[in-house]
């Protein structure tokens, strides 16, 4: 359904006083503000998704283990940046452990609940806490505050590229049973919003940034984010949720409004390490 014209008026609103915060962090902050932003915004995300996941009645419990390894990976990776795939191993083992000593507490259905829990939790580490460690790393390339604004316009330039140009011409679907607003129509407004954005940008801002960058890393970056958005959508729709939270009025929770900036955030990171 057309979101009311009130809605999106809340959601303009708060999407336009949301970016320039960001962006004035991003540009005065420096990686330290960007390190802030990026485990704030985990321990945000992952707190909605173990809302959603966690059903047992220790749910409070595994809650604070899980935010607290959240935080303690992020505060390692700070000083030891690229250490993503041993943190990930140790923090395997570790929750793993917890969940075997804990699993006494539990017997019938539970017991099975309860490894699913730990499953499902090992994936929003790696979902939720582990590819948003890509956006400091953004910050220690060259120009590094040039190409972390340049990826969030892109991809929330996309975005509401792709929700016009679908709003007006969308016909044909692109994943009806997971999220039926979007359209080849919109992601092809989406694509061509990005590009729009990345040549206004160099133009005015980025003198320095190659053509070839220019344009590949919209493109790269653009095919990519949308899928993000309707990796959650796919998340949504097996627990029956409209909206991860209601933190962000308008946008509903955090993790719908930075859905698509994970699933962007490697192939970013990947531009950066080619065209920086």
């Amino acid at each position: 359904m057309p979101v009311r014209a009130s809605e999106l008026q809340k959601r303009v609103v708060t999407g336009v006083l949301g970016g320039f915060s960001l962006v004035a962090l991003i540009w005065f902050g420096g990686r330290f503000g960007v390190s802030v932003f990026a485990v704030v915004l985990s321990l945000v995300m992952q707190w909605e998704f173990l809302g959603i996941i966690l059903n047992l009645p220790d749910q409070p419990e595994k809650r604070w283990v899980l935010l607290s390894t959240t935080w303690i990976v992020a505060f390692i990776n700070f000083w030891m940046p690229r250490t993503e795939f041993e943190l990930y191993v140790i923090c395997f083992m570790g929750l793993f452990t917890y969940f075997l000593v804990t699993s006494r507490r539990h017997v019938g259905d539970e017991f099975e609940k309860h490894f699913r829990e730990f499953v499902y939790s090992m994936f929003g580490l790696f979902y939720l806490t582990f590819i948003p460690l890509y956006l400091p790393l953004l910050s220690d390339s060259g120009y590094s505050v040039h190409w972390t604004i340049l990826f969030l316009l892109i991809v929330w330039g996309g975005d509401s590229g792709a929700y016009f140009a679908g709003s007006f011409y969308g016909k044909r679907k692109m994943f009806p049973s997971i999220s039926p607003n979007k359209t080849w129509e919109g992601f092809a407004g989406g694509l061509s919003s990005g590009l729009v954005i990345s040549i206004i940008y160099k133009l005015l801002v980025f003198q320095k940034m190659t053509w070839w960058a220019t344009i590949v890393t919209p493109l790269m970056v653009g095919s990519v984010a949308p899928v993000g958005d309707l990796a959650e959508s796919f998340l949504k729709r097996a627990y029956h949720l409209k909206d991860s939270g209601k933190l962000i009025p308008g946008h509903g929770g955090v993790l719908d409004r930075f859905d698509a900036v994970l699933f962007g955030l490697p192939i970013m990171y990947a531009c950066v390490r080619v065209f920086g």
